[in-house]
């Protein structure tokens, strides 16, 4: 915390602060343990830096939106990118041609039409997956994207005509399917089920399929915000060694430890029987343990600063709440703290993922935090 607490020069801003050096370290890791490709999952965190400083380290990069496109191709005009979505219309797929993305995760026959459509007369070319939201997935993942009703994915109905479009369409290459089903899941042994039920799906259609296919079996490899278990990640990987060739898109995994969010402690008070911790912060800047209605993990940096009045704490159970103007601007459940005092700062752990990215920044014009890199 000696590295992170240099960065929190000024009480008056609040700062996200994140480690490029254990950023490095852990993607390297990551991709010195498996033999598959790890594509970053730009959604967890887009900025800039982030991305510059895994480039060199993953297979490319899974991106959303057409703005994501265009942040990867800011930083290379040729790492591969996969480009997926529920939604994605004619312009988007047009822009994503433009930018010669490497792959398109298909998940509707409208999607198809407008491929067929913009690549009619010309020379463009681009592979093709199929999204599929497996029936038989079961996962206490914190949220699903599969195994239940979702918006996500083909419906198997649909598959047939989406395999025979992109065989009859000039320019589309149809390379396999896509199986993103969950996200947070802790539990390696379910992962690996995970996967082998999308290896079985993906055999019954090796016909269509070219000899270097490939099997995206997403992200959704978690993080726990109650520190009690890691996903061991070494251990996966030789559970998963044999399998055929995979596609990750990992985000949370690979980002989420190396991010804080750090706010200044500027009042203390009681309110009808509760006790309040407000911080020149809020959920506009750092939405997710409200989002995930958990406790944060995080540790109290004590201020040496002293002042004329100061207020203070010692084992109570407190909200930390921001300055919006709604009683909603409280990061999470109620938290137990042994002592904490105005000017000390509140350091939010597992930050880097889901954070700046998912918060509502320009909720009351509050000026942005500052974000500092160590």
């Amino acid at each position: 915390m000696n590295r992170i607490a240099k960065t929190l020069e000024d009480p008056n801003h609040d700062y996200y602060i994140y480690d490029l050096t254990e950023l490095k370290n852990r993607i390297n890791w990551i991709r010195s343990v498996t033999k598959h490709d790890i594509y970053y999952a730009v959604k967890a965190n887009s900025n800039l830096k982030i991305l510059e400083t895994l480039l060199p380290f993953v297979s490319g990069f899974e991106v959303a939106s057409s703005g994501e496109i265009e942040k990867v191709r800011s930083l290379s005009s040729d790492i591969p990118i996969i480009y997926g979505g529920p939604v994605k219309t004619k312009r988007h797929l047009e822009y994503a041609l433009e930018e010669h993305v490497k792959s398109i995760q298909v998940e509707s026959l409208f999607e198809l039409d407008y491929l067929k459509d913009l690549l009619k007369d010309t020379n463009q070319t681009i592979e093709v997956m199929i999204r599929i939201n497996l029936s038989n997935i079961k996962s206490t993942a914190r949220l699903k994207m599969a195994g239940v009703p979702t918006q996500f994915g083909m419906p198997y109905s649909d598959i047939n005509e989406a395999m025979q479009i992109c065989k009859e369409t000039k320019g589309i290459t149809f390379t396999g399917f896509h199986f993103h089903s969950m996200s947070n899941n802790l539990d390696e042994d379910a992962h690996v089920t995970f996967i082998e039920s999308a290896v079985e799906f993906t055999n019954q259609y090796k016909a269509h399929l070219p000899e270097d296919y490939s099997i995206n079996v997403g992200g959704g490899i978690g993080i726990d915000y109650d520190e009690q278990k890691l996903f061991d990640f070494d251990y996966f990987a030789t559970r998963i060694h044999h399998l055929p060739r995979l596609t990750f898109e990992l985000g949370r995994f690979v980002t989420g430890p190396i991010g804080y969010y750090a706010a200044n402690v500027f009042d203390i008070k009681s309110m009808h029987d509760k006790t309040f911790v407000l911080l020149n912060g809020g959920t506009n800047h750092f939405r997710f343990p409200k989002a995930w209605n958990h406790n944060q993990p995080y540790e109290i940096l004590e201020s040496k600063e002293t002042i004329a009045r100061t207020k203070s704490i010692t084992d109570d159970t407190v909200v930390f709440a921001g300055k919006l103007c709604t009683p909603n601007d409280v990061f999470g459940q109620p938290y137990k703290i042994n002592h904490i005092k105005t000017g000390d700062w509140v350091v939010f752990k597992y930050a880097g993922s889901y954070g700046y990215d998912i918060s509502h920044l320009q909720f009351l014009s509050h000026e942005l935090p500052v974000i500092r890199y160590i």
